[in-house]
């Protein structure tokens, strides 16, 4: 029997039809040893079978439907996995350049890359209906159906979890307030946005450019030692990033404008199923810097510091759902200005680069001929023409693994693993 779900406007955000924005999330994960594919697809279809939204499809709408919906059958229409010995790069860019199909189940795809060191399993996610916490919590589910290993899913059922205004939403237009006004000064900083300076891209070449980054155990606590009191190790990671721009852009002979931010997807999920329940929960918050404040790692980390504090302490990643979901209780001045903070709106307010963090993960061994899990990576949906790199750290085994996504209309893949190269620099050295 097929369920539906009212589609939230969260999810209606990545429903697009505009051409410079491509709602794919990847999630990869590399093994030791080689999957086998018989059992690689029974894991997929047990796997499916724990989430709603990972077998969901779009529902078919009339010209005049004013609701849409997701279908959700008893089992995927489609469950094929693509296999290759294609160089990973070449693999990525092909793969994630496309968002997955909407009208079919799932709404996601699946690539496994042949290497001499171990197999990679790539996961293409449409973020209308995966956030990059859901995404992982299927990897999770699919590893622990290939080892037989149990799954227990946490969280409310789906139809309660996707109760974005109980959720997440404010509780009283002073809840809206309190809201606004930690969100007003990023509002008020981002006068004119520094751009990334483009370097070797081109309207022929590939849609997505990657770069991965990996920072080992020591480097790691090399770089957390350079925190100021008070501040997070994602904290860290925005200024580094902020700093990198800036250095970037000196040395392509481009000066700075007032501001240089940060697009910091945020996850609302109560910290109760914190990493549970399959469905988009990704808010947006924009960390603007004044260029003439960030002069070294240590101030722009304490900068950052002094901005995320405020805004996670009053709930501020709600504001979304306040926006998007909050009917009429919002006056029509205080809507027109969160309406301003949309990511995917209004290309001058869009950011100079996005820095998602998943934090520590932990992903089981898959077991039997593909042995362990010996990497995780992800990136989210960002790369466009005027945000061209969009980065996803996750922290497996001891290390933390960057993943430079680009837009390779603007960056090419050398300069990308440059521009890698330049952030790591400045977050160590």
């Amino acid at each position: 029997m097929t369920q539906t779900l009212r589609l939230t406007a969260l999810d209606e955000m990545f429903i697009t039809d505009d051409i410079d924005i491509v709602p794919s999330v990847q999630i990869e994960a590399r093994v030791s040893g080689r999957f086998d594919l018989d059992r690689l697809a029974a894991a997929l279809r047990a796997a499916v079978a724990k989430h709603a939204l990972a077998r969901a499809r779009l529902g078919r709408a009339s010209l005049t439907a004013r609701t849409l919906y997701w279908e959700v059958p008893d089992r995927a229409d489609h469950l094929a996995v693509e296999i290759t010995d294609e160089p990973v790069s070449e693999v990525r860019s092909r793969f994630y350049a496309r968002a997955p199909e909407l009208h079919r189940s799932p709404v996601f795809a699946v690539a496994v890359v042949r290497e001499t060191v171990g197999d990679r399993l790539l996961l293409n996610f449409h973020h209308a209906a995966f956030d990059g916490m859901g995404g992982l919590r299927l990897l999770l589910s699919l590893a622990r159906a290939y080892a037989g290993e149990p799954d227990e899913v946490g969280g409310p059922p789906i139809e309660e979890a996707r109760n974005l205004k109980g959720v997440a939403g404010s509780r009283d237009l002073f809840d809206v307030l309190i809201r606004a006004r930690g969100l007003a000064k990023p509002a008020i900083d981002r006068k004119r946005t520094t751009r990334v300076a483009p370097d070797g891209g081109s309207p022929d070449g590939p849609r997505f450019v990657f770069a991965p980054l990996t920072i080992e155990s020591d480097e790691m606590a090399t770089a957390v030692a350079r925190r100021p009191e008070g501040a997070t190790v994602n904290d860290l990671a925005m200024a580094a990033l902020a700093l990198t721009i800036l250095q970037w852009n000196r040395t392509h002979d481009v000066p700075a404008a007032d501001s240089v931010s940060v697009n910091m997807p945020v996850n609302f999920r109560p910290t109760a199923w914190s990493t549970e329940v399959i469905s988009n929960f990704a808010s947006y918050l924009a960390i603007v810097l004044r260029v003439d404040e960030v002069t070294d790692l240590e101030k722009a980390t304490a900068i950052v510091a002094g901005i995320t504090g405020p805004l996670k302490q009053s709930g501020a990643a709600g504001w979304v759902v306040d926006l998007l979901e909050g009917g009429k209780v919002l006056p029509a001045m205080l809507k027109r200005q969160l309406q301003l903070l949309l990511p995917l709106v209004e290309d001058r307010f869009v950011e100079s680069v996005c820095l998602s963090n998943l934090g520590r993960v932990d992903v089981p061994a898959f077991g039997g001929e593909a042995g362990d899990t010996t990497e995780v990576w992800f990136s989210p949906t960002a790369a466009m023409s005027v945000m061209p790199i969009g980065v996803g750290l996750v922290g497996f085994g001891g290390t933390l693994r960057a993943m430079f996504r680009g837009d390779g209309r603007t960056i090419g893949g050398e300069a990308l693993g440059r521009f890698a190269a330049l952030y790591r620099d400045t977050l160590l050295t």
